[in-house]
């Protein structure tokens, strides 16, 4: 159990998909900067993420490897989180009209997300066990999505504070991306 927690803490936190690895970036920018808003998406993206990562993972063990199909992987994987996607936003669209209606793009790009891809090949060439990898998908998902939150909330009080105008806009977001990317890698000694 602890070693679970320990791979899902390692992928949320030490090799952050978002920030460590540099997959799936556009969605810094993409989010917006009303809160709710951002934890809306960061809530479809965690279980797009992880759903998504988590079919790839099963169809490519489980019927492309075996079949010496792994050539097809990469239109799989796309194809596999697409219509994840959109199966969840149909679902949902009845539950939440006005933020379908508000962050329609936001949405939609998620199915096309690199994130996912990303976690997927690496899923492929991984030597974790299957449960192992379910664990670092989660923490991947988890981690992505904090990310998404964290930045909306750093973005509001960038927009109250007293930046010098070279460094106002996407440079001070820039900025405090690598800050809080190398903070994050202060966590590898722990986990």
């Amino acid at each position: 159990m602890t070693s679970y927690l320990g791979i899902i803490i390692g992928a949320a936190l030490v090799n952050n998909i978002f920030l460590v690895q540099l997959l799936g970036v556009s969605s810094l920018f993409l989010s917006s900067n009303r809160l709710q808003n951002a934890i809306e998406l960061a809530l479809l993206n965690l279980l797009v993420l992880f759903l998504a990562s988590t079919l790839n993972l099963l169809l490519f063990n489980w019927i492309l490897e075996p079949l010496g199909l792994q050539f097809l992987s990469i239109i799989c994987f796309v194809g596999i989180s697409s219509s994840l996607t959109i199966l969840i936003l149909e679902s949902i669209k009845r539950k939440l009209p006005i933020s379908i209606r508000r962050q329609r793009l936001a949405f939609y790009l998620t199915s096309g997300n690199s994130a996912i891809l990303g976690i997927s090949l690496m899923n492929s060439n991984s030597l974790l066990s299957l449960p192992q990898s379910i664990a670092y998908n989660f923490g991947n998902a988890l981690g992505f999505a904090l990310m998404i939150v964290a930045f909306a909330a750093l973005r509001l009080r960038l927009d109250c504070a007293d930046i010098p105008a070279p460094f106002r806009g996407a440079a001070i977001q820039l900025i405090s991306a690598g800050i809080v990317s190398m903070c994050l890698l202060g966590f590898a000694g722990l986990v």
